[in-house]
């Protein structure tokens, strides 16, 4: 009962710090410049506070503090998070080169890996029973690390309009810790899921667009998402290895597939246009949607329940024993569908528009 009550104060705590931290950085980030300006690509009216990663890492670490987690099992998330907090703060106020920032993230997926022990070593049955399971051996250390980049650039990527990325986040976090829990995974590592969660919460408040509140007083920046990134990614890969797991790991797949989707799409774009995968540019699935003459708020809505319909889709369809095959049949479909969608996406916005007409 007193853990119990232990792990809900903090839960509070972790909200509570983030959602009266952020407001109270907004003045100082403002005087020594930590903002963001609009530009051609960021269409934001107002230059904003890019004070969201600093109070979701308060508010989260705050709340490990509170419920007495043992600091030596996630070291390597703890340790990771500050890096990336460093070098987004620094990215904020001076452009990092993308290959910098490359090899940092590289860095910390490494130490992930190879100094914390967590590894991908199945991807589970995906080609049917038959074929059993299909076990990475020496590739399974770059590939998870090739994994944790992924996600780290793929929340950062998401972060476009207000309450986009946070609230992508927020429902990934809590889809985990219902795996985890439903899995019996370790109560730590559900509570620390948690944690994260309502500390994001905490941001989020102050980055959605409410009724009154026409637009984020807060953002991100590359501080809060690649933070946000690399914590998710840390945090599947502990829910689908904990010891005795049996969530499948196209579940967690499931669970991260829309932000993956955007990004993975993009990625083999820019690279058939002989650009950079990581040169921004305005042809994300929220870019599409706001030409489609949709409201800031109504595309992050559409978004959202994306991310939680594929999400729970996932979990149902592992506690109703599906074959992965054909989960990872549907996720491959789902994929290449929108790869699809991404190709024609000037024909798609010319026939709305000639039907908005």
């Amino acid at each position: 009962m007193f853990i119990e009550i232990q792990t809900s104060l903090a839960l509070v705590v972790s909200f509570l710090v983030a959602s009266t931290l952020i407001p109270a950085m907004n003045g100082p980030a403002i005087r020594i410049g930590l903002i963001d300006h609009p530009d051609h690509r960021k269409r934001h009216d107002n230059p904003t506070p890019l004070t969201g990663g600093l109070g979701i890492f308060a508010g989260f670490i705050v709340g490990l503090v509170l419920v007495g987690m043992p600091w030596l099992p996630c070291w390597s998330l703890i340790t990771g998070m500050m890096i990336l907090l460093t070098m987004g703060l620094v990215d904020d106020f001076i452009e990092i080169p993308a290959l910098a920032r490359l090899l940092i993230q590289v860095g910390v997926s490494a130490l992930m890996v190879y100094g914390g022990g967590l590894e991908i070593h199945t991807i589970g049955p995906v080609f049917g029973a038959e074929f059993g399971m299909v076990g990475l051996g020496p590739f399974s250390g770059p590939f998870t690390i090739a994994c944790v980049v992924f996600m780290i650039n793929a929340i950062n990527m998401a972060d476009g309009l207000d309450g986009l990325a946070g609230g992508i986040a927020l429902i990934i976090l809590l889809m985990l810790a219902l795996a985890g829990a439903l899995d019996g995974a370790a109560a730590g590592l559900v509570s620390i899921t948690l944690l994260l969660a309502l500390a994001t919460l905490g941001f989020l408040i102050h980055n959605l667009r409410l009724p009154g509140r026409p637009r984020a007083t807060a953002f991100l920046g590359d501080t809060g998402s690649m933070v946000l990134g690399f914590a998710i990614a840390w945090l599947a890969i502990a829910m689908g290895t904990h010891q005795g797991a049996d969530v499948f790991p196209i579940t967690i797949a499931w669970i991260l597939i829309i932000p993956g989707m955007d990004t993975l799409a993009l990625f083999f774009r820019r690279l058939r246009l002989g650009r950079s995968p990581f040169a921004a540019d305005r042809t994300h699935l929220h870019h599409i949607l706001r030409r489609c003459r949709y409201r800031v708020s109504s595309v992050v809505h559409i978004i959202h329940a994306m991310v939680f319909a594929t999400a729970l889709f996932g979990i149902v369809a592992w506690q109703q024993a599906w074959p992965q095959w054909l989960m990872f049949s549907l996720a491959a479909a789902l994929l290449l569908g929108y790869q699809v969608v991404l190709a024609n996406a000037h024909r798609i916005l010319r026939w709305h528009r000639r039907k908005a007409r």
